[in-house]
């Protein structure tokens, strides 16, 4: 069994000898790591060559020109040679057991082709600055979800919820992931469609510390509005029952935007995934939280419906 990472870099001198040397340092060795360096202009290369002289498993690979976050980790991947690949950011910290625990679940799951974990989320200089982690932050309440939890449902509904910093793919996968479509993160993109396949598993530990910090590419920027969003998000989750007609419309939204997000893997003709029928699926659901918002708020859902007539805007109640 062969352990590849694919790591990608940006300008990331101020923590990735941290992050290399917590990969380098897991209970169960990793055999090799794939870095794309997206230009960097910083002081980033010249590290990964001092740490390439007493690590041959590291490999640097230089862009010759910008290709952006979701190119540079379809290049890494692509360019890994492990049975297992595990994606990692530029500034984060592994736990020493990370690669252990993420191959036990892989072990007890056969089905398995990808796995996902929790993170503890730190500042920049290493420490825990808040009691909630990374799925707090992108709710996901795995404890709440309703077992077997569809993935694909919560991802479109709710948005992604998988960080690709704590994601393992088995290497099988690779020839129908890549390439990655541009509309998506990478790791919204394999997420999707490991969820279609029923293939996504996760261990609940914090297996990693996520990092928050001013000069990130993406990190979690909506961490201070999560608070403010929890209601909405736990009727969208189905972990609350909606009351007021704007809890019914928020629902009908994303009703209908997971069958948007849906048709968008159309053009690509995944085997794997009956479009049609799931169209079908959502399109009742949509009809169903129609008919409620009608019985219970009939003049308003007339009301609004006409003013989206009149906008020109579908109607989405």
């Amino acid at each position: 069994m062969k352990l590849s990472v694919a790591l990608c870099t940006y300008n990331g001198s101020q923590f990735i000898e941290q992050q290399i040397r917590s990969i380098l340092n897991q209970t169960i060795k990793i055999d090799e790591i794939i870095i794309c360096d997206d230009q960097s202009t910083d002081t980033t290369i010249s590290i990964l060559k001092k740490l390439l002289k007493d690590n041959p498993e590291i490999t640097i690979i230089e862009n010759k020109i910008n290709v952006k976050s979701t190119k540079n980790f379809e290049k890494a991947i692509a360019r890994t040679t492990g049975d297992y690949i595990f994606l990692s950011d530029q500034d984060d910290v592994w736990k020493k057991d990370k690669v252990e625990k993420i191959l036990n679940v892989f072990k007890l799951n056969p089905t398995a082709e990808g796995v996902f974990s929790n993170a503890d989320l730190i500042d920049q200089n290493n420490a825990i600055f808040t009691n909630k982690t990374i799925w707090d932050s992108v709710f996901f309440y795995e404890n709440e979800l309703k077992k077997p939890i569809d993935f694909f449902d919560i991802i479109a509904m709710n948005g992604n919820i998988v960080t690709g910093a704590t994601l393992c793919i088995k290497k099988e996968i690779k020839s129908f992931i890549i390439p990655i479509s541009e509309e998506n993160l990478h790791d919204e993109w394999i997420a999707s469609l490991l969820a279609l396949r029923k293939t996504l598993f996760y261990s609940t530990e914090n297996l990693i510390s996520y990092r928050i910090h001013s000069n990130q590419q993406v990190g979690m920027k909506r961490l201070e509005k999560v608070d403010n969003m929890t209601s909405k998000k736990r009727i969208i989750l189905g972990l609350e029952k909606p009351t007021k007609f704007t809890d019914y419309r928020i629902l009908s939204k994303k009703i209908f935007l997971k069958q948007k997000e849906l048709l968008n893997f159309k053009k690509y003709n995944f085997e794997f995934i009956d479009v049609e029928k799931l169209v079908v699926q959502y399109k009742l659901e949509l009809e169903e939280i129609r008919k409620k918002t009608k019985s219970k708020f009939p003049l308003r859902y007339h009301l609004t419906s006409i003013i989206d007539s009149i906008l020109g805007k579908r109607n989405q109640i």
